[in-house]
């Protein structure tokens, strides 16, 4: 058992613990409003049952009194709710991608992915030194980091698949009582499609998974087939088939919401920002540093650590420079040692 899938059988088990006890608290906290708002339903619809305005008062009886019990059954006493509602968007995903990848676990796959992308890094580092194939080194690192962070992102859609949907469910009671009134069906309307949202994200992000893993495997096996004649071609093909992997996993949010008509995360939008971020960073960084180390003539306390940091780099380098000029300008002596 892999590394992501140990951690997602403890999650699980964490996280339906948290779904039960919240379910049960918030049916009793919302217990005597919901009782209100059902005197308030049979009141409203005795009203237009008084003044004629129900063309079938038994029909229509019969499904308002049905409705009452069924949200009474499954808001107030979680009638079927955990067993059903929450075992089903639990579990429903997770089955169906093990169904389409033929998998019997396919949270595997992402282990995998980890296993055979780490396993031709190590092959490559073994192959480069300090001081012969240190390219062989810079291409094992960059294939291992680049691996690591497509299985990362992984893990993270599918953990914040989970996590949302336990949110989602231990609200869950509020918004099966908006069916009462058709004015607030909307919210147990969105309630549920943004569970088929993040369910969808469960199913796509193993199903992408297991895709670009036949294309990361076939690439690795080709690396790893060569035995200590790997190259760094077949590195550079196995970073494409990682990249590639990280690029379609970006893209599950936004297919996952259309799909479900929800509105996606901007999880993609927040990794850009955050390379963006990084990159104006060390641009800011390298050109504070530049500034201080050929413009400065004095600094002050306010002044960045960086800008800082190249004052001090160009007074040290002008001292040892005006050291040596002055050593060199010193005229050459010869000591005559006294014979004892």
């Amino acid at each position: 058992m892999g590394f992501y899938t140990e951690f997602a059988l403890w999650l699980d088990a964490l996280l339906a613990t948290y779904v039960a006890d919240q379910t049960a608290r918030i049916a009793a906290a919302i217990e005597p409003l919901v009782v209100t708002l059902c005197v308030l339903y049979v009141m409203i619809w005795g009203y237009l049952a008084l003044f004629g305005k129900i063309e079938e008062p038994l029909t229509d009886s019969i499904k308002r009194f049905f409705t009452i019990g069924l949200v009474f059954a499954i808001a107030i006493h979680l009638w079927l709710y955990n067993e059903v509602i929450v075992t089903t968007a639990f579990d429903a995903p997770t089955a169906l991608a093990a169904v389409v990848v033929g998998a019997y676990e396919p949270l595997a796959v992402i282990d995998q992915i980890l296993h055979d992308g780490m396993d031709a890094g190590g092959r490559l580092m073994a192959r480069g030194s300090l001081l012969d194939g240190f390219s062989f080194d810079i291409a094992g690192i960059a294939l291992c980091i680049l691996i690591g962070v497509v299985a990362v992102y992984a893990m993270f859609l599918l953990s914040l698949s989970k996590v949302a949907l336990s949110v989602l469910l231990a609200i869950g009671p509020v918004f099966l009582v908006s069916a009462l009134f058709n004015s607030t069906r909307r919210f147990l309307e969105a309630w549920v499609a943004q569970l088929a949202n993040y369910a969808l994200i469960t199913v796509l992000t193993v199903l992408v998974s297991a895709l670009m893993l036949h294309v990361i495997s076939v690439a690795t096996e080709q690396a790893l087939a060569v035995g200590g004649g790997i190259t760094l071609a077949h590195a550079m093909r196995v970073c494409v088939a990682a990249g590639l992997t990280l690029l379609v996993l970006r893209q599950v949010l936004p297919i996952a919401a259309g799909l479900a008509h929800g509105l996606a995360l901007a999880t993609q939008g927040a990794v850009s920002a955050g390379m963006l971020w990084a990159m104006g960073i060390g641009r800011r960084t390298t050109s504070d540093f530049l500034r201080g180390a050929l413009l400065d003539n004095q600094t002050t306390r306010w002044d960045s650590l960086a800008r800082r940091s190249g004052y001090g780099l160009k007074r040290g380098a002008s001292w040892a420079l005006s050291e040596a000029g002055r050593r060199m300008k010193e005229p050459n002596t010869i000591r005559r040692e006294g014979r004892g």
